[in-house]
């Protein structure tokens, strides 16, 4: 019968990792500590790429926020000089204008965030190919460490 409060009750985990057959790796050898000293290096780039384009999204939404209210500073100071048809054309004009810079806007904002996830991506995922490629060495260099040693212990 079905458990609703452990879906995978059914499903044994301890005999699928034991019957994995993983070599041990020596978490203590050069390799290995080369390897993870590269990641984290790696996370610390990807995370040094992040914040710095979260501040550029930020300054970015600040600079918008100064042009946004000296734009409406000096529309308020246009419109209330003229007169009732010259203010609703102003007005018009005005609106036409904020919608066209607010739509360049988020175009800028959208471009400042595709560029700093690629960046941070690209970081992570060469990382994470290079990381594949040190564990298959070191998962080659134990197992060859254990042939000798069970052929050494053979004579």
């Amino acid at each position: 019968m079905f458990n609703v409060n452990n879906p995978f009750e059914m499903f044994d985990f301890q005999k699928v990792l034991s019957a994995t057959k993983i070599p041990s790796v020596d978490v203590n050898s050069q390799g290995y500590i080369e390897a993870q000293k590269k990641t984290l290096e790696a996370v610390a780039g990807a995370s040094k790429a992040v914040f710095e384009g979260v501040n550029a999204f930020a300054g970015k939404q600040v600079e918008i926020l100064n042009t946004a209210i000296a734009g409406v500073k000096d529309a308020t100071t246009e419109v209330a000089k003229g007169n009732t048809q010259e203010s609703a054309a102003k007005s018009i004009e005005l609106v036409k204008k904020a919608i066209v810079d607010a739509q360049a806007n988020v175009a800028e904002l959208a471009k400042i965030n595709e560029k700093t996830a690629k960046e941070a991506f690209e970081i992570l995922n060469t990382r994470f190919l290079d990381g594949l490629t040190e564990l298959k060495k070191v998962v080659s260099d134990e197992t060859k460490k254990a042939t000798v040693k069970a052929e050494t212990t053979k004579n």
